[in-house]
């Protein structure tokens, strides 16, 4: 499943090393975050929408964040 900074990075030919040198952090971090093994941090977020001018906004990681589960009372 491609998230939008997958989208971007495919779309702009950027390399994973590429955008980890533009955000100050490791490559690894960067593959992870393409493959949705992980979200980042705010501040990871907030470089990454940076960095691509918008094309990866934060709110697109907090709208893949899981949901809580909905419990029911009991009757």
């Amino acid at each position: 499943m491609s998230n939008p900074l997958d989208i971007y990075m495919r779309r702009e030919r950027i390399t994973d090393a590429v955008m980890a040198a533009a955000i100050g952090k490791d490559r690894s971090l960067v593959t992870k975050l393409r493959k949705g093994s992980v979200r980042p941090t705010i501040e990871v977020a907030g470089a990454l929408e940076r960095e691509s001018g918008g094309a990866v906004p934060m709110q697109a990681w907090l709208a893949r964040a899981e949901k809580p589960a909905i419990r029911k009372a009991a009757a």
